[in-house]
């Protein structure tokens, strides 16, 4: 993982990459250090450690988590952009245009291929 990285907001202030994720025991360095697990690692042999069996995590209930769902979408809804009266409009020409330049290319495709077909039907 590099050091120093630049971070956009704060300029040409170099920031460590584990206090940007919010891991600043790990900043600078901190924890680099051998804490036991590589030493259990490597005096292994090399070997993977079988996974510890966590227990079941607790299920909320369908209400709570429905609940939940419901106010986390409420809140997205809040940050929307709504388009104004002008975009809609705009929207919409460029819609119905789309519409017509498509009909009147498919009427034409339609209209040539009949005629070819009515001509080797002949």
């Amino acid at each position: 993982m590099a050091r120093g990285v630049e971070h956009p907001e704060l300029g040409d202030k170099p920031v460590d990459p584990q206090t940007a994720l919010g891991r600043p025991e790990l900043a600078n360095g901190a924890g680099d250090e051998d804490d036991g697990v590589n030493a259990a690692f490597e005096a292994s042999g090399g070997e993977l450690a079988r996974p510890v069996a966590q227990p079941p995590a607790v299920r909320e209930s369908l209400a709570v988590r429905l609940i939940g769902f419901l106010r986390g979408s409420w809140r997205e809804l809040q940050r929307v952009q709504w388009p104004d009266r002008r975009q809609v409009f705009q929207a919409t020409g460029v819609v119905i245009g789309f519409v017509i330049v498509a009909g009147v290319f498919l009427g034409l495709a339609d209209l040539g291929s009949s005629r070819l077909v009515n001509l080797l039907l002949k």
